[in-house]
C-alpha cells in the first residue's frame, strides 16, 4: 500500500498538477470572470481522479495522461454521483443531530467517513451511485480489503493532516492549491492500491497492461486474417487459384515458417484452415490440411495429426492425404487409435 503514496508524483499526474495549478492561478486573478474557468478545472480534476483509480486497480505503471476523450461529461459522471453521495452523508448527519442529539450526528458523521473510502471504491468500479451507498456493498468492500482498510483510513486521515498543515500555515496560494489536488489524488491512488492489491479477494477481473495490448493485437490480427481470407477466395471463385493460394500463403509466411519452435504457426494455419474449410471450392483447404498434417508429423504430434484428418473429412468426405506416406502413417495411426472407421476412410478398404 505505501508505494501508492508516490504514485501522484510521476511525470503525468504531476503534470497535471502543476498545470491545473497555473489555471487556479488564472482563476483566481480573474475574480468573477474565472467562476466558468474554475467550474471547468473542478470538474476535469476530480473526472482524473476516478480515470487514475481505474488505472492503478488495472494495474497500470504510470499515471494516465489526461485526454478530452476523458473529460467528456456525457460519459464520466462518478464525480458528480460522489458528490452527491457526500452531500447527501453530511445532511443526514446534520438532519440526525438537529432531530435528536448531537452525539448521534457526529456518530453518523463518523460512520459516513469511515465508509466514504469503500464508497469511492464501488462507485469507481461500478459507477452505480446506489451501491456506492449501499451499506452491505460497503461493509462487503472493507471486509475483502480487510486489515488494509485500517491502514488505508490511516494514510488518508495523516494525507488530509499534512494538506491542512500547509494550508493553515499561510503558505503560498498556488503551494495550497498544489497541495490539496496531491492530497486528493494520493486518496484516489491509495482507494485504488488497495483495489488493485485485494482483487482477488473482491472478485475483481484484472488484466496487465501487458495482457490487454496482447488482446488487442489479437483483435487487429484476426480481423487482418478475415481481409486476406476474404481477398483468397475471391481470387479462387474467379478461376485465380494461384493469386488466391498466394495470398495465403504470404500470410502463413508473415505469421510464423515451418522452423517455429512454438505453436504459434500451427494455430494460425488451423485458424486458416477453419476459414478456408467453408468454401464451395475444396482445393485451399484440402492442401492447407496436407501442409498441417506434415508440420504436425514432423513434430511427432500424431494425435494432432489425426484431429486435422478428421476435421477435414467431416466437411469434405471426398478428402485424401495428397502424399501416400503420409496417408499410410495416418492409416496405422487410426488402426492404433482404434479410430476404424477413420482408418477405412484414409485407405478406402470396407
Amino acid at each position: 500500500m505505501i508505494r501508492y503514496l508516490l504514485y501522484p508524483f510521476r511525470s503525468a499526474a504531476l503534470l497535471l498538477v502543476i498545470t491545473f495549478t497555473l489555471g487556479w492561478m488564472l482563476v483566481l486573478q480573474a475574480k468573477l470572470m474565472g467562476i466558468l474557468l474554475g467550474l471547468v478545472l473542478l470538474s476535469w480534476f476530480f473526472k482524473y481522479c476516478f480515470i487514475l483509480l481505474d488505472a492503478i486497480v488495472a494495474g497500470a505503471h504510470e499515471p494516465p495522461v489526461l485526454s478530452i476523450e476523458m473529460v467528456n461529461p456525457v460519459d464520466e459522471q462518478r464525480p458528480l454521483a460522489q458528490a452527491l453521495l457526500i452531500a447527501g452523508g453530511a445532511a443526514l448527519a446534520v438532519e440526525l443531530s438537529k432531530l435528536t442529539f448531537p452525539a448521534l450526528g457526529w456518530l453518523a458523521g463518523i460512520a459516513l467517513s469511515l465508509m466514504l473510502p469503500a464508497s469511492i471504491a464501488v462507485l469507481g468500479m461500478s459507477g452505480n451511485i446506489v451501491r456506492a451507498a449501499w451499506p452491505p456493498e460497503l461493509l462487503s468492500v472493507m471486509r475483502g480489503i480487510g486489515r488494509d482498510y485500517a491502514m488505508l483510513l490511516a494514510s488518508i486521515v495523516a494525507v488530509i493532516l499534512l494538506v491542512s498543515i500547509i494550508v493553515s500555515i499561510g503558505a503560498p496560494f498556488w503551494l495550497g492549491i498544489a497541495a490539496v489536488q496531491l492530497g486528493f489524488l494520493i486518496i484516489f491512488s491509495l482507494v485504488g492500491g488497495a483495489l488493485h492489491e485485494h482483487r482477488l479477494e473482491l472478485g475483481i477481473e484484472y488484466r496487465s497492461e501487458r495482457e490487454r495490448l496482447a488482446d488487442r493485437n489479437e483483435r487487429e490480427r484476426i480481423s487482418e486474417r478475415a481481409r486476406v481470407m476474404d481477398r483468397a477466395y475471391s481470387k479462387f471463385r474467379v478461376g485465380k487459384p494461384l493469386e488466391g493460394w498466394q495470398e495465403i500463403q504470404s500470410w502463413l509466411n508473415l505469421h510464423g515458417h515451418a522452423a517455429d519452435p512454438t505453436d504459434k504457426l500451427l494455430l494460425e494455419h488451423r485458424a486458416v484452415l477453419a476459414t478456408a474449410a467453408g468454401w464451395d471450392d475444396v482445393r485451399p483447404a484440402d492442401r492447407l490440411t496436407d501442409d498441417l498434417i506434415e508440420l504436425y508429423l514432423a513434430r511427432r504430434e500424431t494425435g494432432r495429426a489425426l484431429e486435422v484428418v478428421e476435421e477435414r473429412l467431416a466437411s469434405n468426405p471426398r478428402y485424401r492425404p495428397k502424399n501416400p506416406t503420409h496417408a499410410t502413417r495416418l492409416a496405422e495411426l487410426a488402426t492404433a487409435a482404434g479410430k476404424r472407421a477413420l482408418r477405412r476412410q484414409l485407405t478406402g478398404s470396407a
